[in-house]
């Protein structure tokens, strides 16, 4: 049986809309394994009532929250630094200076050393003047004793031996060693090492041992010819023979001084080098600027230095003579000897001559075994761990720009550095300090320095064997290899080890934690540390054996974030994981898989090297349909990895990034069938996947005219594309989208790249007719459009705008059409509704109608081709009307995105030809004066002051706008046929922003914005683009015209230049005066010249459109060109033409199509973490995937919660700021989190039970003891309890929401729903009460808004918002919108003036179905059926009170049962949840009926409770109570307040009877055409307290109770102690 691969501890992120997700924390006891099943089936029934679920808290709802400065923005902002304890040792905390941004991980230029220069002064036999030498005296240099030989031949093998020291560093770089030089060969051979090396490096290595110390100027000495002299060699001399790049290397006495006085030469060499280039620049050319020095500036040249200037180099006969220049060129030889020789174990051990370490002498350890080259010997393993140990020293030490400069840009000076840290040990010990520049702080006692000694004493103790047998294979008595008895050193695996501890427990403490301490000035001091093993897990890479282990670490170390990622960039491990890429190894698939996701979740310029060596065939194979292993028989073996789809989606999104503005990358994918791969992919079911394959594909498609062929041409592919809108994740729609987006010419591009603008539809698709192509590009806006054009979720709706948009920029001639027919038809019947229609109203059917019927009688079209083109009006037309009511959206970006859709067909339709047009309305919107900044302006703009939650000012407010018809009836706009799109066609002369010539626009001046409120302001400010351009927009005039100044009448100035067709893009701001002065006084000279027939221009525009397709289908063959002319005048129309012209007159070119920014949204997935393996079981990896598979099919099913996943904490409650953050490890036992929800946990079932028990005694003692009393600030219209939290949402007739601790009777929070105005809150919701309590409310225009952090104020921010209604119908009596809550399904009722209750699903973020009322009247009262919520009861204005099964398909039968007693409005229905599940109903004139749902034709109870009238009936959601109150007459001083027990409905018994005063001044709230709120009165969901409100102009809240046995249940403060004083 094969053992399956390792995988990655891979937990999946289930924050999409296709899962729920759950609120109860993972307890210790629980373990996520196969008894999950088991668990789930033995939930209590209080868990299944599905209150744990959680809606609207995916990372998507989290819009607007700014991140707190963590470890990403810290390691980017150069804090990075290492601290050690150790009492006065050196390197306490080193500061890493410079950040990762400014210091990037790829190498701008990767420098070389090309030759290398020895000059070595020996003068063996002759000591020099200035050193007196010991005696013995260290006497080896190159390992070589200088006496042993003659002079002539021992300095020729010092030479010799020197060469290959140096070639073992880099065996590429020419060497040539030059001995005991003369002044005029060192001269000359350095200008000769120069003029090889040219702009490259090169190195100057100096030994002075046989000459005197340098100079303390800094001369060094040399011979001359007859070496009967020493000769001086001044440092200005020597930069100019061997200019720059250089790299000095000093190996003497005293090598300080040049050091000291090198800075000095090298500042006068470069000043004298820029006054002689500044001097020739001028002499050439006087204007051109001084040029920078040639190559490199001799002041970044790199010195080694072996001691300071007052310091000489040891003379201990026991170390070389060179011992600078072995360290630097022999670090394994001069360690081992140097540990030898240190050792203090080797003669304290012990005596016994069987212990090998007591054999191991100097000369032993020059003769260890082994090729530094081969890691499986001795000596390449150590130099493998040397290596690995001083990069990381380096890493961990030194600033991230000199580790990158010295460590990474060139081998040679890298070895030479690395060796150098070695030379800073060894001499410190015999009081040599070595030095450098550039100046690096000393490691001489870093940790690591230890691991090294433990790696080479475990050497050591093997070598005497060693030896032994390497001498008995010489004699031929042993035929035993050394290598095969030679035990491997364990020091990678114990790092490896390490790496995985921290891991574990460092890597996986929680930002805000880390963040937790502060210094003084309120900056962040404790940050997580970064490992220090990951230099080392780099070098792992390259050993086959511990490969695997090395890249699972990795991968969940880049898993942390952005910030690992670019630490483990930065040390370098791009080369490795790009060069595993042509591993066939099948274990290593998805580590590298997901390695390569991250890294190009962050950087993006990675996609050229994917290009290149082919290296994305290695994804393309995974997410091919039949992925196989090659080299397997003759088709390959079929390849199976774990967690499939996980890595297939990673590998949709690596090829996306190689295509996304990468015209070769889009090359390379279409060749290997990348499209038709993903296409294959759409069939899984699998969210993310799905996801990232439509994103792919829509990188393929951006402006790639081949790759949208492959769709164009096939319907089967079309439909499977167009059934991903269907789909039940928010992003699978939203990813559809935005592939239609890019198929229909949207731009790829982030939304601030100023690159691909985007543009020409589906490019010039040569396979089929321009008719065709037309049909389809059209047809395919519009199927987008009926799909989702009422889904829940913004995100999917901003991506429907950018796809319209895409059309609209092409077929702006038939969306001009559209919106004419639209506004003549609109303002007619506005006149109609207003009485104004007189005999000229027949003008509308004359200009619209009349146009339309010439249209259509064109011979010279045949039938077929008419209806095709009535066909294209209509659907553009809906088109428009989709984009009006956009344009009101409840979402702030939405409306703006539309609405610059809107105002660029607006612009261009006051631009056309129908402002000619005869008996047209669109002439009076020139008329029209713009009221200042009254519509998409900032209310901090506005008079009232009102403010968004957060403190900044709201998004556009819906103001309502003159009609150049005049009002409808005099009434605020109602909800007529589509609501918004009524409003829109009202403020449509608003939205052009035009003002009379004589009376030009004085603005407001705005309020001064708060620093938060100016995010806002610019966030919003982006996503609208103004279709006018300013002053600084390049201005299009037509042939033969001079760029001149527009002086307009109150004398400003608008300039303009001459430029081509489409030319450069301007500033689109909020401001359009002077573009609408401009235009307003062109216009109205267009509007005194002949009039024009409709039919004309309706003709004119859409074959100009016909025109610009067939412009954009000879773009994409050899014969492109302006083949007729109709790019002349600079692509402007002619002042004849009826049509725009290819290129707009007035209105900007590049405003469309809009730029989406759902694709770097998406992204940011692969840059959260997603991996999480139990801190218990760190390695039950195939258990954790078991439990998450089991999740994910649960989940599926739709059926069962699952409590015990940690991961699924990920929308539970807590700082929103780090919710990202905090993901990872909130489920960790200890953890703030994890404690929050267990004690949540535990205090929400102890009020459930102390509910269930007070229920009985409720219902039969008095509710008249005093609860409190609120005085809001307002008419209190709805009440609405928090079920656990001592929390009362109270909303005012106007949109505000109070938020009340009903216990301490205070205020907590006051913020604005942003309503239209007119309209006011018809209801309001908790929902996910359990965990992550958000509020739901709806408004009588029809909108939902979900809000998170309702309670605090300054953080309150929406969640979601979608338009409910979107179709009402004109009543007598509003309801307004009425809404049921069902927690358990995540169901929304939604009913009122309409003939249907709209069934919307907050699971999949989208409407279900409408279920017809059947019904003659409005709908008045909604209940669902909790916890179940397979039925729900409806009281409509008739008296009629229907029961309705929502299970049921067939219309005829989704009415249960039919109740008729009542004869008035109804008021208010109930559902009693347990005992016989009774209805209880009450309406308007005063009469209250509990039912028997089972038993419809008489009621159990039947009474009117108030005589005067009923103003709201509630009732108690778990003890059998109600209670009722009176509608107050006009001159009235008391409202009574009645409450009921009715555990026997058929005998109910009378509670308490309350008198609640009303003030003399008795108003009803201005509610337009509504009636009394029955949320006004409500009762506590678990508690037996009810509040009343809504009877006194004061806006008190009287609030009372039933005293119960109960005991207090403490708050998270006094449960953890700080709530005692």
């Amino acid at each position: 049986m094969s053992v399956p691969p390792p995988s990655l501890p891979y937990a999946r992120d289930e924050a999409s809309t296709s899962q729920h997700l759950s609120a109860y924390p993972n307890y210790a006891g629980d373990s996520p394994d196969t008894e999950l099943m088991g668990e789930a089936e033995e939930m209590s029934e209080a868990e299944m009532s599905g209150a744990a679920l959680q809606y609207w808290t995916a990372p998507r709802h989290r819009r607007g929250k700014g991140k707190e400065k963590g470890d990403e923005e810290y390691y980017k902002g150069g804090g990075l630094g290492r601290g050690r304890e150790g009492g006065d040792e050196v390197a306490a905390s080193v500061e890493l200076a410079n950040s990762i941004d400014a210091v990037p991980w790829r190498l701008r230029s990767r420098s070389k050393t090309l030759n290398a220069g020895m000059f070595i002064c020996l003068n063996i036999g002759v000591d020099p003047p200035d050193i007196v030498k010991t005696n013995p005296c260290a006497k080896l240099e190159c390992w070589l004793d200088p006496t042993a030989l003659p002079s002539t031949k021992a300095i020729e093998a010092i030479g010799r031996n020197l060469h290959q020291q140096f070639e073992t560093l880099n065996p590429k770089v020419k060497f040539k060693a030059f001995l005991d030089p003369s002044v005029e060969e060192t001269k000359k051979q350095c200008i000769g090492l120069r003029k090889v090396a040219r702009e490259e490096r090169t190195v100057f290595y100096y030994n002075g041992h046989g000459v005197p110390k340098p100079t303390p100027s800094g001369e060094i000495w040399v011979f001359n010819k007859n070496y009967t002299q020493y000769i001086p060699v001044s440092l200005y001399d020597l930069q100019e023979w061997l200019g720059s790049p250089t790299v000095y290397v000093w190996e003497c006495s005293g090598a300080g001084n040049i050091l000291n006085n090198f800075a000095k030469a090298a500042e006068r060499k470069d000043s004298e080098l820029r006054q002689a280039q500044a001097t020739q620049n001028a002499a050439r050319d006087s204007s051109h600027p001084a040029a920078d020095l040639p190559g490199s500036s001799f002041s970044d040249a790199i010195h080694l230095a072996a001691c300071q200037a007052t310091q000489i180099l040891p003379m201990s006969p026991d170390l070389p003579a060179d011992l600078f220049t072995c360290c630097l060129t022999s670090p394994i030889e001069t360690s081992l000897r140097h540990f030898v020789l240190q050792d203090p174990l080797r003669r304290n051990i012990s005596t016994s001559s069987n212990d090998p370490r007591s054999r191991v002498t100097v000369d032993m350890v020059m003769r260890i075994p082994g090729d530094l080259k081969d890691r499986r010997t001795p000596l390449g393993e150590l130099n493998w761990i040397f290596t690995a140990v001083t990069d990381t020293i380096a890493w961990s030490s030194f600033p991230r720009d000199i580790f990158n400069r010295l460590f990474r840009q060139d081998l040679l000076v890298a070895a030479l550095f690395r060796n150098f840290l070695l030379a800073q040990r060894i001499m410190q010990t015999y009081h040599c300090t070595p030095m450098s520049i550039p100046e690096l702080p000393s490691t001489h006692n870093h940790p690591l320095w230890n691991s090294w000694d433990l790696a080479v004493d475990a050497c050591l103790a093997q070598l005497p064997e060693l030896l032994d047998l390497q001498a008995a294979n010489e004699a031929g008595t042993s035929n035993v290899s050394p290598m095969s008895v030679y035990r491997p050193s364990n020091f990678f695996a114990q790092h490896l080890q390490a790496f995985e501890v921290w891991l574990q427990h460092g890597g996986a403490v929680s930002t805000k934690l880390a963040n937790s301490t502060t210094n003084g000035n309120g900056k962040n001091a404790a940050h997580r540390a970064p490992p220090e093993q990951l230099p080392i897990v780099l070098q792992v890479l390259l050993s086959q054996a511990h490969r695997l282990r090395a890249l699972i670490l990795l991968s969940r170390f880049v898993d942390l974030g952005p910030w690992a990622v670019h630490l483990s960039l930065s040390i370098g491990i791009f080369p490795y994981v790009q060069k595993l890429l042509q591993s066939p190894a099948i274990e290593l698939k998805p580590v590298l898989i997901f390695i390569w996701a991250r890294i190009l979740a962050v950087d993006k310029s990675c996609q050229v090297d994917l290009l290149r060596d082919a290296g994305y065939n290695y994804f393309a194979q995974i997410l091919g349909p039949y992925p196989t292993t090659p080299g397997v028989g003759t088709g390959g073996a079929p390849l199976a990895i774990p967690n499939a789809n996980e890595h297939r989606a990673m590998c949709a999104f690596i090829l996306s990034i190689l295509c996304r503005n990468f015209k070769p990358g889009q090359t390379a994918c279409l060749a290997i069938n990348v499209f038709d791969a993903c296409m294959a992919r759409l069939q899984e079911d699998d969210w993310l996947l799905k996801t990232w394959c439509l994103l792919c594909i829509a990188q393929l498609w951006a402006d790639n005219d081949d790759a949208k062929s492959l769709f164009m041409v096939n319907p089967a592919r079309q439909g499977e594309l167009l059934m991903a809108l269907r789909s039940t994740a928010v992003e699978v729609r939203a990813a559809a989208l935005y592939a239609f987006g890019t198929l229909l010419g949207a731009s790829s591009a982030p939304v601030d790249s100023s690159e691909a603008k985007g543009g020409g539809g589906t490019g010039a698709q040569l396979g089929m007719t321009e008719m065709q192509q037309m049909e389809v590009e059209a047809g395919l806006a519009f199927a987008c459009m009926m799909s989702v054009k009422e889904d829940a979720s913004p995100m999917v709706r901003k991506e429907l705008v950018v796809v319209i948009s895409s059309v609209v920029r092409e077929w702006r001639g038939w969306l001009v059409c559209a919106a004419w027919v639209y506004y003549e038809q609109e303002v007619a019947l506005s006149k109609a509704e207003s009485g104004a229609s007189d005999t000229e109203g027949g003008g509308m059917r004359s200009v619209v109608t009349e146009a339309l019927d010439e249209w259509v009688q064109n011979p010279d079209l045949s039938p077929e081709e008419h209806q095709r083109n009535l066909t294209f009006l209509s659907s553009f037309k809906v088109l428009f009307e989709t984009l009006l009511d956009f344009s009101v959206d409840p979402d702030t970006e939405v409306a703006l995105r539309a609405s610059s859709v809107v105002d660029y067909i607006i612009a261009l339709l006051l631009d056309s030809a129908f402002v000619r047009v005869r008996g047209s309305a669109v002439p009076g919107l020139l008329a029209r004066r713009r009221p200042p900044l009254n519509v998409r302006q900032y209310a901090a703009a506005q008079g009232d002051g009102s403010r968004l939650p957060n403190g900044v000012p709201p998004g556009p407010k819906r103001a309502e706008t003159d009609n150049p018809s005049g009002t409808v009836n005099g009434t605020l706009p109602g909800l007529k046929r589509s609501g918004s799109v009524a409003h829109a066609l009202r403020s449509l002369a608003t939205m052009t922003g035009f003002l009379s010539p004589d009376t030009p626009e004085t603005p407001s001046s705005p309020v001064e914005a708060q620093p938060e409120a100016q995010d806002y302001m610019q966030s919003s400010a982006s996503a609208y683009k103004s279709p006018y351009p300013d002053a600084s927009h390049p201005r299009i005039l037509p042939e033969g015209h001079q760029a001149s100044p527009v002086r307009t009448s109150s004398g400003g100035i608008l300039r303009g230049a001459v430029t081509g067709p489409g030319a450069g893009a301007g500033a689109s701001g909020l401001s359009r005066v002077g573009a609408g002065l401009a235009m307003s006084g062109r216009n109205q000279a267009e509007m005194s010249m002949e009039p024009v027939r409709a039919v004309d221009v309706l003709e004119a525009l859409s074959e100009e459109d016909m025109e610009r397709l067939r412009i954009r289908r000879l773009r994409g063959t050899q014969a492109g060109g302006d083949v007729d002319g109709r790019l002349a005048n600079n692509g402007l129309a002619r002042p004849n033409d009826l049509g725009l012209g290819m290129v707009a007159k007035e209105v900007k070119d590049d405003v469309l199509p809009l730029k989406s920014g759902f694709y770097d949204w998406a992204m940011e997935y692969f840059r959260e973490p997603q991996m999480k393996v139990s801190e218990a079981d760190p390695v039950s990896i195939g258990r954790l995937e078991s439990a998450w598979g089991y999740l994910r099919a649960a989940q599926c099913e739709g059926g069962r919660r699952v409590r015990h996943l940690s991961s699924c904490l990920r929308s539970t409650e807590g700082d929103a700021g780090d919710f990202e953050k905090q993901a990872p490890d909130a489920d960790e036992p200890g953890s703030t989190t994890y404690n929050q929800q267990a004690w949540r946990h535990t205090r929400n079932e102890h009020l459930l039970s102390q509910s269930q028990a007070n229920e009985e005694y409720a219902a039969f003692h008095p509710w008249h003891a005093d609860a409190g009393t609120l005085h809001n600030d307002a008419w209190p219209l709805q009440l609405c309890f928090h079920s656990f939290d001592p929390l009362m949402a109270v909303t005012d007739d106007a949109d505000n929401i109070c938020v009340w601790d009903w216990k301490a009777r205070t205020k907590l929070n006051k913020f604005s729903n942003q309503n239209v105005n007119g309209s006011s809150i018809s209801s309001v919701h908790f929902i996910n009460e359990m965990a992550s309590s958000l509020m739901l409310t709806a408004s009588t225009e029809g909108s939902v808004r979900i809000w998170r952090d309702y309670e605090v104020p300054g953080r309150t921010e929406l969640a979601s918002s979608f338009r409910a209604v979107s179709d009402t119908y004109p009543v007598g009596h509003s309801s307004g919108v009425l809404t049921a809550w069902e927690q358990n399904k995540g169901h929304l009722l939604v009913g009122g003036d309409m003939k249907v209750v709209r069934l919307w699903d907050a699971t999949v973020e989208r409407h279900l179905r409408d279920i017809a009322t059947q019904a003659g009247a409005n709908l008045t009262a909604l209940a669902s059926d909790e916890p179940d919520g397979n039925v729900f009861v409806a009281g409509f204005g008739d008296g009629v009170v229907r029961l309705f099964d929502k299970r049921a398909d067939d219309a005829g039968s989704v009415v249960l049962r039919t109740w008729r007693k009542h004869h008035t409005w109804i008021q208010s229905v109930h559902l009693q949840r347990g005992g016989q599940r009774e209805l209880v109903t009450g309406s308007m004139n005063g009469e209250v009926r509990i039912w028997d749902v089972r038993a419809p034709d008489a009621p159990l109870y039947e009474r009117a409770v108030q005589k005067d009238g009923l103003m709201a009936l509630a009732v108690h959601p778990g003890a059998p109570v109600f209670a009722t109150t009176s509608a107050p007459a006009p001159h009235s001083t008391r409202q009574r307040l009645v409450l009921q027990g009715f555990s026997d409905p058929q005998n109910p018994k009378t509670l308490s009877k309350i008198g609640i005063p009303l003030a003399p001044n008795y108003a009803a709230p201005n509610r337009v055409a509504s009636m009394p709120s029955a949320s006004s009165l409500v009762f506590h969901p678990n508690e037996m307290v009810i509040a009343a409100g809504g009877f006194d102009a004061s806006g008190m809240v009287k609030m009372f109770r039933c005293p119960t046995p109960s005991s207090e249940v403490l708050s998270w403060e006094h449960a953890n102690g700080n709530g005692v004083h």
